[in-house]
């Protein structure tokens, strides 16, 4: 009888364990980036035509939102010299033909264009600069930034 007692509080107390350290866990920003790339594509995913980066795929876009005059899309991208699969970050100031892009590890990813602004990847907890607005879990945007 003492057998089953003791290896119920075993048991007990690594579920508990368990449990505190998925509570203290967040995910990075890489992570978050390729779950909302993994997500559903929806009809306002899409690029506006010649607004990619070549050798980005465009099926992969997602729109993470719009600010002021500027939308903001992520894809996924493989270097060609190197094979090795990171993220675009489009800038597109809606209802013109200007655009920005930057593509790298998420990061790191960061651009800045003189007519779309500026846009970063942070970690969901990191703080919002004075200026910049938080779009989503990962991305801090200030469409008033210039390089």
């Amino acid at each position: 009888m003492t057998g089953r007692p003791a290896r119920a509080a075993w048991a007990t107390a690594a579920v508990l364990v368990s449990g505190l350290f998925l509570t203290g866990c967040t995910a990075d920003a890489t992570s978050l980036v390729r779950d909302f790339l993994a997500a559903d594509r929806q009809p306002d995913d899409t690029l506006p035509a010649d607004m990619g980066t070549p050798g980005m795929d465009g099926d992969s876009s997602r729109l993470a939102g719009s600010l002021d005059g500027t939308s903001y899309y992520l894809a996924e991208y493989v270097q060609p010299e190197t094979g090795t699969p990171v993220i675009c970050l489009i800038l597109i100031s809606t209802g013109t033909e200007f655009g920005n892009s930057a593509c790298g590890p998420a990061e790191q990813l960061r651009t800045v264009g003189s007519m779309t602004g500026g846009a970063t990847i942070v970690e969901r907890e990191d703080p919002v600069p004075d200026g910049w607005t938080r779009l989503g879990d990962f991305l801090i945007v200030n469409p008033d930034a210039r390089p």
